[in-house]
């Protein structure tokens, strides 16, 4: 874009002197003086290289170059005023966006308390929710296209992460499962059984397959993505999953879904952002989730990781 020969006073300048058709009382509203007034349009004429004014002894007229120039310039100033007001309306979060990022656990139990209380502060921000694995959602915040994401994995070093709450992972079957009847389940027994699982690219089969060691990749299981597919498959009674405590709590109360005789595995779920400062609604909406830890004033480990 080619940079303008004139500036942004100039143009003032001459649109006032084209709206009161005098130099002094155009001087006055611009508390400048009438000769400083008088060589800013100067050097807007010659800038844009028009004759814009005539003189009409103590007024001053438009020429048909001026008339045509001075509603272009109107218009110009006009866009900058709404470009100061849609900032100063940012500034304030009267409008804006946030670009979110969220698990599926998270996006389901931990993400949508935030985000409503945030829009009850701040209506006019305009939202965008992104929901999917933790390792993914690292990449797009890292590269930038994602202001900060809620996850249940573990963070990538580079980014600054809180964490927000530990997160349990349940071992469960159908009441009528072999498993469920158990008074203890040990390892070898799960390994005698399909397991309904996520799938590798998701932070939860970390956690089995450490609990399973080698013989994770070795035994019957079955791929379904997101956690409320898996919950579904083992209300079929397909087989035994590892589910958010949360996801299926409500379950074992009624007795459709039973929790296996297993330790529960604990995860953390974390939040995440760029080290740099964002834009206010960014900022705003971490101070919410964090309790107004900032990137740069949290405290950083070697890792990335933040304590909220």
């Amino acid at each position: 874009m080619r940079k303008p020969s004139f500036t942004l006073e100039q143009v003032r300048s001459f649109v006032e002197v084209a709206q009161t058709e005098h130099i002094s009382r155009a001087a006055a509203n611009l508390y400048l003086t009438q000769a400083a007034v008088t060589q800013q349009v100067r050097h807007f004429e010659k800038a844009v290289g028009l004759e814009l004014l005539e003189r009409d002894g103590r007024r001053v007229r438009l020429t048909d170059a001026g008339h045509s120039l001075a509603e272009a310039c109107r218009g110009a100033l006009r866009a900058l005023e709404v470009l100061d007001d849609t900032a100063r309306a940012i500034q304030h979060l009267e409008a804006g966006s946030l670009h979110v990022g969220a698990s599926p656990t998270c996006a389901s139990y931990y993400l949508p308390s935030h985000l409503a209380e945030f829009t009850r502060r701040y209506p006019s921000v305009k939202l965008d929710v992104a929901v999917a694995p933790t390792g993914e959602l690292n990449r797009r915040v890292v590269a930038g296209s994602l202001d900060c994401a809620v996850i249940e994995g573990d963070p990538d070093p580079s980014l600054v992460s809180v964490e927000l709450s530990p997160d349990e992972l349940l071992l469960v079957a159908h009441p009528d499962h072999p498993l469920s009847h158990l008074r203890r389940v040990a390892p070898s027994d799960l390994l005698q059984y399909r397991y309904m699982r996520r799938g590798p690219e998701f932070s939860a089969e970390r956690h089995v397959r450490k609990m399973l060691g080698d013989a994770y990749d070795r035994f019957e299981s079955l791929n379904l993505g997101h956690h409320e597919y898996v919950r579904a498959a083992t209300l079929a009674g397909l087989g035994w999953a590892a589910l958010p405590k949360r996801a299926v709590a409500s379950d074992i109360r009624l007795g459709i879904l039973k929790g296996l005789a297993a330790p529960p595995i604990v995860r953390m779920i974390s939040v995440v952002r760029r080290r740099s400062q964002g834009g206010p609604a960014q900022e705003a909406f971490w101070a919410l989730l964090t309790g107004g830890q900032g990137a740069a004033s949290g405290k950083i480990s070697s890792d990335g990781r933040g304590k909220a």
